[in-house]
Order: structure tokens, then sequence, then C-alpha cells
């Protein structure tokens, strides 16, 4: 097994973020049905060790083949078109069929449950393989875009040109979550109509803060509390800030096109880009969604065949199937070893999949994740993706979301990239610096 990605070569380090396999390894599998629809991702490594999570790749291969995508398939209003429309076909039956089995599935027969996980698996996966086009494209939109800005605007101009052309200009479903909450705050003086309305709000955001390291099930209470941390006034004010942001963004765009005069293809790609953005987000909705659905599987999974829930998160895929269509378990001695050290493998060339543990495994961390840090830095540089005012604080740095407590307000966040647990934490900082985003 060879795998292609030069350690010595800039890379894509997604993460660390917490994590389990299970719930990415639907994205692995559906690398394996991408290629035969769009040009492959490069090779690709998912390192997962002591409940964190990390995808490598080798960058100048990334945004190779995103470009390739972009151009094919995201500047081509037919082809968008075609796949972005199958792409909402899966995700309504995907949704469809997920009603129908929610609490049920402790009612059903062994072959029932079986049958049931079959479809759901296979919806899932077909969710994800046109799904992953926004991300892969993304890579090459943002290089197309910067080469072209950079001979268009001036230097000093062109972060916050870029930032304000890649910007989506419809709201990430966590500002749709945070907006629809707000709404209810008005109700709050009619108990009745106002605890009807909450109620049907947590039916429909209860997930929200799933993420690849576990699912939890957020109460009523939880999102009252939310709420009360508004008072009427603040909640108007953004209500109005929230409700105004996507014309906002498009009354930028139009200025910044205007002031440098870009033409139409230059205008297109910035829309183009800014859409991906958006449907990648508007993806990772529906994925927090799915890890629901995998642990009401895994939960009757572990009682039916006497696992522990958690061990089941360290199955991949085809082995969950293994274990219902044969009754193939893996052993404690290996769930132990996974835990440790695991990685998987997508190679480009043989479009497959490979999964490494234990020395070998560790092995291969170390490699890709050993970073050798100058001495005495007083200051560097990065991409700019929200400006706002200079801001001073004390630097906390956070690697796990369990650790999000210890910011307090107004601090620096640094942390590798920022998953949905990151909110509160978000709301708190003064700033956030990020590795990735």
């Amino acid at each position: 097994m060879k795998i292609n990605i030069n350690p010595k070569h800039e890379l894509l380090r997604w993460g660390p973020i917490d994590g389990k396999l299970i719930y990415p390894d639907f994205f692995n599998v559906a690398f394996t049905k991408y290629s035969k629809h769009f040009y492959s991702w490069p090779d690709v490594l998912w390192l997962c060790y002591d409940e964190k999570i990390v995808a490598i790749c080798d960058y100048p291969n990334l945004r190779a083949s995103g470009k390739k995508n972009f151009n094919r398939f995201i500047l081509d209003d037919r082809k968008l078109n075609k796949y972005y429309r199958a792409w909402q076909k899966d995700l309504k039956e995907l949704l469809k069929f997920q009603k129908q089995i929610a609490n049920k599935l402790s009612g059903y027969s062994d072959s029932q449950l079986v049958k049931a996980y079959q479809a759901w698996q296979k919806k899932y996966v077909d969710f994800w393989t046109i799904g992953e086009l926004p991300e892969v494209a993304n890579w090459g939109g943002e290089q197309i875009l910067k080469e072209i800005l950079s001979q268009l605007v001036s230097a000093e101009d062109f972060i916050y040109a870029f930032e304000k052309l890649a910007a989506p200009d419809q709201l990430s479903f966590y500002q749709k979550a945070e907006l629809d909450l707000l709404k209810l705050k008005h109700l709050v003086s009619n108990k009745k109509l106002f605890t009807k309305r909450l109620a049907d709000y947590q039916k429909n955001y209860f997930w929200i803060l799933n993420n690849y390291h576990h699912s939890r099930v957020l109460s009523v209470a939880y999102f009252s509390k939310q709420l009360a941390g508004y008072s009427i006034s603040q909640a108007q004010n953004k209500l109005k800030e929230l409700s105004a942001l996507p014309a906002e963004v498009r009354q930028e765009k139009a200025a910044i096109g205007k002031k440098y005069k870009l033409d139409k293809k230059v205008l297109k790609i910035a829309s183009r880009l800014s859409f991906c953005v958006w449907w990648q987000d508007l993806r990772k909705y529906y994925i927090f969604l799915a890890n629901h659905f995998i642990d009401l599987f895994l939960k009757e999974f572990a009682k039916r065949f006497n696992l522990k829930f958690d061990d089941l998160h360290y199955y991949n895929c085809q082995e969950i199937l293994d274990l219902l269509e044969k009754g193939k378990k893996v052993s404690a001695a290996e769930i132990r070893t996974r835990r440790q050290n695991l990685i998987a493998h997508y190679s480009e060339k043989t479009n497959s999949l490979t999964y490494i543990v234990g020395p070998k495994a560790k092995q291969i961390i170390k490699k890709y994740m050993t970073v050798k840090a100058k001495a005495n830095i007083k200051e560097f540089k990065g991409l700019v993706v929200s400006q706002g005012k200079t801001v001073r604080g004390r630097v906390k740095i956070i690697t796990s979301v369990r650790d999000i407590g210890k910011l307090k307000k107004g601090e620096i966040l640094v942390t590798p990239m920022t998953s949905p647990d990151y909110i509160m934490a978000i709301r708190r900082a003064g700033a956030i610096i990020t590795d990735e985003g």
C-alpha cells in the first residue's frame, strides 16, 4: 500500500477535532463512489487517535482536483443544476426515510432492523457522494478566484475583496437556527403559544450540537435557557442584523465588482464559489442530523449483539454491515488498539479504502502530525476572513471542545478549526485564529 501524500509538501490538515471513526467513515466510503461521477479526490488520510480525528491531504493535488471539478461541474450551468437537483433528491429521500424510522427501531424484528439499516446506509452514502462535490470544488474555486483577483485588485484591498466576494449571501444553518429561536422571544408573555412554538423548535434543532465525536438530544429547557440570555431589545436587534445580512452581503459584492470593474466571468466565479461554500455548510446541517440516526441504530445494535455502544463507534461502515449480516464482531482487543491509533486511507490510484491499526498506524500518524515550529516568533500573518476592529487579548489555545469552558470573554481563541461544539466559545471570543476554516 502506497500513500501518495508527501509529508514534506504543503499539507491540508483538517483538524484535529474530537471524533470517532464511524461518523466520518461514510465520507470515506463515498470517495470510492465520487470518482465515478467527478474528478477523483487525491489520496486522503483519516488519522484517528485518542478520540481525535485529522484529515490529511496533499494541498497541491487537492487544489488541482478542485480546479478541474470547479471548472467542469460548478461553472457549467447545466451540470451544476443537474447535480444540485440530484443531491436535493437524494436528500429528500434520506429525510423521508429517517422520518419513517424515527422512534421505531426498538420495535423492529432483527430482520426488519437489518433491512432498515441497509436501506438507510445506502441513502446516506448517496447523499454523501454528490455532497462531496462542493467541498473539493471549493479548494479549486478559491485558488481560481485568488489568482484572478491578484491581477485586478490592489494588494492592500485583496483580502477584503476576496473575503466579500467568496462569502455566501445566504444565512448559514447556525444563523438560521439562531434567527428562528430569536423569533420566539416576543411570544414569552403568551405562555401557551410560547411553549408550543418552543417545542416545535426543539424538534427541528435538537441535534444542532452534534459532532464527529458524539450526538446528543438538546431539550426544550436547553433552548429556553439560550433564549433567556437575550433581552427583548437584544433579540430584536439581533433579528434585524441577521435578517439584513444577505442583502448587505449582496450589496458589498456589487460595490466591489463596480469599484474594480470586474467582468461577468470573474463575478460568476465568485458567485459559484460562494454558492459552494453555502452548499457545503447546508450539507453539514444534515450530516449532524444523520449522526443522531447513526447513534439510534448503534444503540439498538449494542443491545441485540451484547456489545458496548461506544465500541461500535470504532467499527467502519462495512464492519457494521458484516455484524448485521454475518454476526461478525470486532474483538475487544482490536477496539482498544483502534482507540489509540487508527488510519483510514483512500487511494486515488486504486479507488479503494484501507484501514490500518496498531504500531504501523502510530508510525504513520507521527510522520504526518509532527510539525517543527520556529522558536521566538513574534509575528505571523494569515488570511483575514472576517474583518473587524483591531483586537487585543490573552491568547487561549483550545484543542478540544471539552476545554471550551476555559475560554473567558474577550480572549483570543486559537484552535486548529472550529467545529459545531465551539459555538459557545466563538460567542465569548474577542477574535478567532484557526489553521483551517
